[in-house]
């Protein structure tokens, strides 16, 4: 591999990566591409409340409008992650996590090599166990 892809945060991967055999697998965590927040003033106005009411919800009428602009654009591009995670035959295997925006699946080199170029994919990481000290 000539170059390290910026996805790959984990040196661990970069030397998984490289390697040629397409017989080995490692678990990763792969983050969808998440879209740039928008510093406006306007879109921080929206996000932030600091009157008396500031720690409680909106009422569920302003919750609903605020919330329209911005189901218009996902908050990150899982489809998209999964469409490619399918043309790879991992879909299937992968564990999706909606909340963070991001995908559990076992990858071969090759597949990894894919995944770290894919548009959609804005980091991956090593899927390690921590275990506790002492032992």
């Amino acid at each position: 591999m000539s170059h390290t892809p910026h996805a790959l945060r984990d040196a661990s991967l970069v030397e998984f990566a490289a390697q040629a055999d397409a017989a080995e697998r490692t678990s990763v965590i792969i983050e969808a591409r998440r879209l740039p927040l928008d510093p406006s003033p306007a879109s921080l106005a929206r996000h932030t409340n600091v009157g008396p009411g500031g720690l409680l919800p909106p009422p569920a009428t302003q919750r609903a409008a605020a919330a329209a602009p911005l189901s218009d654009h996902p908050a990150c591009d899982m489809n998209d992650l999964e469409a490619c995670l399918s043309s790879l035959g991992l879909a299937e295997a992968a564990r999706r996590n909606d909340l963070n925006g991001s995908f559990v699946v076992e990858v071969t080199p090759p597949q990894l090599r894919v995944l770290a170029q894919a548009p959609s994919v804005q980091a991956i990481h090593s899927n390690r166990h921590h275990r506790r000290g002492g032992g």
